[in-house]
């Protein structure tokens, strides 16, 4: 009890401690609601209407209500017309009235103030016996409406929110119009150093809501200003679109556009107040510490979307860089655990030496005395062994007489060679699958690095268009599982949507693309239609500014029936043009079966994104295993272009020349490579160059030039000056290298790529 009582007497003593400092504060909080109301109830904007004191006092919080009506009234008396100050006070009463006795009603107060303006209005009619001063009426009449708009957008946006605190400036622009004297224009400073603030530290968008607003604010309050205010306006906005976040720079861009503004004043006077306010402004923008824009302006978070690309570029990067480490793993334990290099026919002598002679009782006369002569002997058996695999007793030379086991000795030296040759081909074996594996790692690890860094480049995406889009097949009762509008680097727009499993015509695909290109803005190309499963998967892009035109033709060598060439053309989503040509080693059947294979997974690797040499690295460790006990492979000539920029890239594998027709004029396009499967690393060679409209790319296989390329780029000439298209040129060079090779025709195969403006 004694306890309880201690402690009751110790909390009670704290109390006079703590209460002086919070009636302090609470007073100031009561003083600070009286100064808003009495800075708002001064306020008035163009035509006499004066709604802020009002509408504060409407929304403000119950604790703060008769501090704030206190402050609105007196600024109503003491600033407005007398007139209106009496309608005002009466409109205040009302709304205090109102706010307390019902309170916890919603809008009370609102109603209130209005109602009581209104009353006001029709006392005054009342008692004027009739007459109408339609100036007072219309003030009356807009503050009401004002103020219940005001009270509405406090309530919506608090002033702890961006847009709360957009508004409350503002408001505070109007208001300190009121105080402006002489040159000086506070309204005008505090709409010059929010801009400001806004270009320093937010974006674009917030700038032009915020210089806009407060222009506006300026304007209503003194329509004189209105070039001022303009002026201050197009300033922050020109800050904002050339050096955003850069505080000096946007700075000097201000004062100019100021000075811009200062040629709209209607006199040499009028500047003054403009060049004032706009310096004010500035200086208080820039005294204003970077923290506190921050945390006004945060930095906005990257999209969702733009988030998971980055995420899985790096994912993507770190699979790679374990793909390469992998590789040189493996080829640093196969290095160590796989028969030393170079082994060569020591190894069976020193088997013969250890097996035989280390328990012989004449070693020592052989090995000693006799060294030379015993090294010799062994030595000379390699011949017999490399040529018939294994030696007899008469098979032993004259140095090898002396020999008092020779049945031996042939046993030991025929086991000895035996496992030395599968040492041999065990460690090439294992050298090439090696090799393999690791050439297959690093071909990854580079494919995979490349695909990386395309995810990382990945643009923003478009919020508004995905929206629209996604409207417009829910519109058509295909709701869109997923949807996405992003532009890439360039600024070119593509646009994914997933449906379920749909089929359409052609008709239907060319007016989705008609509908999407109008929402988006942009000429969109038809999509590419992907059917998975349960899904259907649309991707469109822009239509390129060219377009491709491919003609091919091919004939078999003589006395075949199927060519050893293969060809693949196709234009992927991303606007490039690919044209592939690989020439199997031989003729006939086999080499069919390695040109087929060799374009078949290039194409299906290009088609996955993967680039021209990475692509290439693939195929070659697959023609490599494929080759390991017979020797095969197969060229390749691979044509990129992309049909945005006509920018072209030629990637060649032991690939015969190609060409380039440009006006008519024929010219070779040549890089000395190796095919693809015969080395253990892929030996190629890339090119780029500009194409242009008109312009053609010519590829041939090595049986288009047995009779040399003096009369193929003869032919190519000639074709061009007579207007054939790509698929005539290609029949009739095709046609001419058979005619020409006679008995000795090899497979021909002849591909022409065409650049066209797109229409």
């Amino acid at each position: 009890m004694a306890t309880y009582l201690g402690e009751k007497l110790h909390t009670n003593a704290a109390l006079p401690a703590l209460l002086p400092g919070a009636r302090g504060a609470a007073l100031l909080w009561q003083g600070a609601a009286a100064a808003t109301g009495l800075v708002l109830g001064a306020g008035r904007v163009y035509g006499g209407a004066a709604p802020f004191g009002l509408a504060f006092v409407m929304v403000c919080p119950p604790l703060y209500l008769f501090a704030a009506a206190g402050g609105a009234l007196i600024s109503s008396l003491a600033f407005q017309p007398a007139v209106l100050g009496v309608k005002l006070v009466a409109a205040l009463t009302a709304t205090v009235a109102a706010r307390r006795l019902l309170a916890g009603r919603p809008g009370v107060g609102v109603w209130a103030g209005c109602l009581a303006l209104a009353a006001a209005q029709a006392a005054a009619l009342f008692f004027a016996g009739g007459f109408v001063n339609l100036a007072q009426a219309a003030a009356t009449g807009t503050t009401a409406l004002l103020a219940a708009g005001a009270a509405w957008l406090m309530q919506r946006f608090p002033y702890r929110e961006p847009r709360g605190l957009c508004l409350w400036l503002a408001i505070a622009a109007a208001c300190l119009q009121r105080c402006a004297h002489g040159p000086l224009a506070p309204g005008l400073a505090v709409a010059a150093a929010a801009g400001l603030c806004a270009a320093f530290s937010g974006t674009l968008e917030e700038t032009a809501v915020v210089s806009i607003a407060l222009a506006a604010a300026v304007t209503a309050a003194s329509p004189a200003l209105c070039y001022a205010a303009l002026a201050v306006a197009l300033g922050s906005l020109a800050a904002a679109c050339l050096y955003p976040g850069e505080r000096l720079r946007c700075a000097g861009v201000f004062a100019a556009g100021c000075m811009l503004g200062a040629l709209a004043a209607p006199d040499a006077a009028g500047v003054l107040p403009l060049f004032v306010g706009g310096a004010v402004g500035l200086t208080a923008a820039l005294a204003v510490p970077g923290a506190w824009l921050r945390v006004i302006f945060p930095p906005p978070a990257p999209p969702v979307q733009t988030q998971g690309l980055s995420g899985a570029a790096r994912r993507l990067a770190g699979v790679a860089d374990t793909l390469s480490d992998i590789a040189d793993t493996v080829n640093a334990v196969c290095t160590r655990q796989m028969p030393p290099k170079g082994e060569n026919f020591d190894f069976v002598v020193e088997h013969i030496a250890r097996t035989t002679c280390q328990t012989c009782t004449r070693r020592s006369r052989c090995w000693v005395r006799g060294y030379a002569t015993a090294m010799d002997g062994l030595y000379q058996l390699k011949p017999t062994l490399e040529s018939r695999g294994r030696v007899e007793v008469e098979d032993l030379p004259g140095q090898l007489s002396v020999c008092i086991h020779p049945a031996d000795l042939c046993t030991a030296a025929n086991h000895g060679y035996r496992l030395w040759r599968s040492r041999r081909q065990t460690r090439a074996r294992a050298s090439m699958l090696r090799t393999a594996l690791t050439e297959q790692y690093s071909a990854m690890a580079g494919a995979l690095a490349q695909l990386a860094g395309k995810l990382g480049q990945a643009g923003l995406p478009d919020p508004r268009r995905e929206e629209k889009v996604a409207q417009l097949f829910a519109g058509l009762g295909l709701d869109a599982l997923e949807c996405s509008v992003t532009a890439d680097l360039a600024g070119r727009l593509t646009a994914a949507v997933t449906i379920a499993r749909t089929r359409f015509t052609e008709e239907e695909i060319r007016a989705l693309t008609a509908e999407v290109s109008r929402i988006c803005r942009r000429d969109m190309d038809l999509p590419e239609v992907t059917h998975c499963r349960t899904v259907t998967m649309l991707s469109f892009g822009e239509r390129p500014l060219f377009t491709a035109t491919f003609g091919t033709a091919g004939r078999p060598a003589k006395g075949q029936t199927v060519s050893g060439d293969a060809l693949d053309s196709f234009c992927d989503t991303s606007g490039r043009a690919q044209l592939l040509l690989c020439d199997g080693m031989g003729t006939g059947r086999a080499a069919a079966v390695d040109g087929q294979m060799a374009a078949r997974l290039t194409g299906q690797l290009l088609r996955a994104g993967f680039a021209a040499e990475s692509a290439a690295r693939l195929v070659n460790v697959a023609l490599g295993l494929k080759s390991a006990e017979q020797e095969s492979g197969a060229t390749l000539d691979l044509l990129t272009v992309d049909l945005y920029t006509g920018r072209a890239g030629l990637f060649k594998a032991g690939a015969a020349p190609s060409f380039l027709v440009r006006g008519g004029v024929p010219r070779m396009l040549e890089g000395a490579s190796l095919p693809m499967g015969v080395m253990e690393s892929l030996v190629g060679r890339s090119t780029t160059f500009a194409l242009d409209s008109g312009d053609w790319v010519v590829l041939v296989s090595d049986g288009a030039l047995t009779d040399g390329s003096e009369w193929l780029m003869q032919q190519l000439q000639l074709c061009a000056r007579l207007g054939h298209t790509p698929a005539q040129a290609a029949q009739t060079v095709a046609d001419a290298a058979a005619r020409r090779a006679g008995e000795k025709q090899d497979d021909i195969t002849v591909a022409i790529f065409a650049l066209g403006k797109a229409g």
